[in-house]
């Protein structure tokens, strides 16, 4: 169950930052530079509080996700970790109930705060296979108006698509890589170069306007 996945990488996330010292948690976030790591943690923390207790997003969600991190700024990350544990309940009945980019949302900013911090690791999980089929879904509506065919990511012999459809770009990677480059964590260039079958060029443009591409590589190897 994704909401299984979603408590497995929260634990993780906790365990990674509950004891960081104060330069590690002021250090920006290369795949969210206008982040520190605070503020990441701040974001991934709270969302499901702010959700679970009945404040939603209105018209402008980026003005109420930025909201949410300017309201934590002063929060210790202890307490925005105990924050976040005492809402996990009604966060996975949520999860469970079909909302499942707030999954999809933790898992990539578990590596992204992981490169911040100079510790990788976690990436052969559960949890980074389970948001593949998710993260396809939610560029569906750009591949469909482009008119491209599917888009399939093939990791020895397991695959995954956007839709049921013609395939115009099957992604050769494993499952990490295929979260990092589905995610926007890859410049075009790097997504060029990823191994593949068929055409990426139509589909590098519609991983950038779901979510903008970094101009610089992040550096992860």
């Amino acid at each position: 169950m994704l909401s299984d996945a979603y408590a497995a990488t929260r634990q993780r996330i906790a365990s990674l930052v509950s004891d960081l010292d104060d330069a590690a948690t002021a250090r920006q976030v290369p795949a969210c530079p206008e982040w520190t790591v605070h503020d990441l943690v701040a974001h991934v923390s709270g969302i499901p509080e702010a959700i679970t207790s009945g404040d939603l997003p209105g018209a402008d969600q980026q003005a109420w996700l930025d909201g949410l991190v300017d309201a934590r700024r002063d929060v210790p990350i202890p307490e925005l970790l105990e924050r976040w544990e005492a809402c996990a309940d009604a966060t996975a009945a949520m999860i469970d109930n079909g909302v499942s980019l707030i999954v999809v949302d933790l898992v990539c900013h578990e590596h992204d705060l992981r490169a911040a911090v100079a510790q990788p690791g976690a990436r052969g999980a559960a949890e980074v296979r389970a948001i593949i089929q998710p993260l396809l879904e939610t560029l569906l509506p750009g591949i469909k108006k482009r008119g491209t065919g599917a888009l399939m990511v093939d990791s020895d012999g397991v695959q995954w698509a956007s839709h049921v459809g013609r395939p115009a770009c099957t992604l050769h990677v494993d499952p990490w890589e295929a979260c990092r480059a589905l995610g926007s964590r890859r410049t075009a260039d790097e997504l060029r170069a990823l191994p593949r079958t068929g055409n990426i060029e139509p589909f590098i443009g519609v991983i950038a306007d779901h979510l903008p591409l970094p101009q610089t590589s992040l550096g992860e190897a």
